[in-house]
């Protein structure tokens, strides 16, 4: 599994309601539709330094080669840009490999 991890900065002129709004709506519909997406998460910064990223992103695919086909796909691909300038005034992309040091457990009642 391959993931990309983005940072993402809020538009200066949004509050952060609005700014979770704006991209909890038509852009993650339109991210939804990528073909190969195994998982989608959006982790909204709520304390953190000055200047750091108002979001950290997570998206999945099985191979590299499906994520950068899904990304390709030029109608979907202007859709996500169009819809992401909306709420993000910068973002960078980080390619990853997980290691997991300790995996979560169930809680049993």
């Amino acid at each position: 599994m391959v993931k990309r991890i983005s940072l993402v900065w809020k538009r200066p002129e949004l509050t952060r309601q609005a700014f979770r709004n704006i991209w909890l709506g038509e852009h993650a519909v339109v991210a939804q539709h990528l073909p190969g997406l195994r998982e989608y998460k959006i982790d909204f910064v709520h304390e953190a330094p000055e200047g750091a990223p108002d979001a950290v992103v997570t998206v999945c695919f099985d191979t590299r080669e499906a994520l950068d086909a899904a990304f390709s796909i030029p109608d979907l691909k202007a859709e996500l840009l169009r819809t992401r300038e909306q709420f993000a005034s910068q973002v960078q992309l980080l390619f990853v490999d997980e290691h997991t040091v300790v995996r979560q457990q169930e809680t049993r009642p």
